[in-house]
């Protein structure tokens, strides 16, 4: 993977905007993380780097309300964290957000397999023995993945209204996962960048040896009938999504303020 600069990084002002991208579990996000720190390298800040030097959310969140050089450097702030989160809110420079969004039952499928074959993820002991269906009742932290997760995350709602006040409040570059290389390029051409060859996956497929998958599980059917209606805003949603959705029709981000 080559990005050819058309600029230069070092030329971006302290007071341009910063792009948050809010990584949705099993989008492809991970693939997007590698893409930014090659790309930006110390200017892009993780927030899984955050809370480890922080130690935790608290801390994090009490060195945000004070003054910090947190924001300082960063050109693009990524993660798992939603729009609501202290990060974007108490930004000192101007917000445009990014994400990648999955059909949302496909999602949380193998965002279940996933975790299952995963032995150091935090909840891989207790969904290791549970079908699908059975997680939903007996794993709240994992429940939280499946209501609406993808828009609380990106829009801190799952209401039409909701929806509209945040795509007026911030500049939004969102894409589909099946669009992840045109999403790519359109998120480098924000800072006038662009890709060069194909993008490599990362993080794609968990190993489930030794257990079913859910789709071969005999309460399946039953699991996405209950997604399906827990999801239902979520799901209508993701139909009216284009490939790729600009909120703003700038060509640049770092020429466009939050709302």
């Amino acid at each position: 993977m080559n990005t050819i600069l058309s600029e230069q990084i070092a030329k971006n002002q302290g007071d341009c905007p910063i792009l948050y991208f809010l990584h949705l579990p099993r989008t492809g996000g991970t693939t997007i993380n590698r893409m930014l720190k090659y790309t930006f390298g110390d200017r892009a800040i993780f927030h899984a780097d955050l809370l480890a030097h922080h130690g935790g959310e608290a801390g994090l969140s009490a060195a945000l309300a004070c003054e910090n050089g947190i924001h300082h450097r960063a050109l693009t702030v990524a993660g798992h964290f939603g729009v609501a989160h202290p990060l974007v809110a108490l930004s000192p420079r101007p917000v445009g957000i990014a994400a990648v969004l999955r059909q949302p039952l496909e999602r949380i499928v193998s965002l279940y397999d996933y975790i299952r074959g995963t032995p150091d993820h935090p909840e891989h002991a207790a969904l290791r023995a549970l079908s699908l269906k059975q997680a939903l009742d007996a794993v709240p932290a994992f429940a939280l993945h499946c209501r609406n997760a993808q828009l609380l995350t990106l829009f801190n709602a799952t209401e039409r209204d909701g929806i509209n006040g945040a795509l007026r409040r911030y500049p939004y570059l969102l894409g589909r996962m099946e669009a992840l290389d045109v999403f790519a390029q359109r998120l480098l051409a924000l800072f006038g960048l662009r890709l060069g060859g194909a993008l490599p996956r990362f993080n794609e497929k968990p190993s489930l040896e030794g257990m079913i998958p859910a789709r071969l599980q005999p309460d399946y059917a039953a699991a996405l009938a209950r997604l399906q209606a827990q999801n239902a805003a979520e799901l209508a949603f993701f139909a009216r999504l284009p490939p790729i959705l600009a909120t703003r029709p700038s060509p640049a981000l770092v020429a466009a303020g939050a709302a």
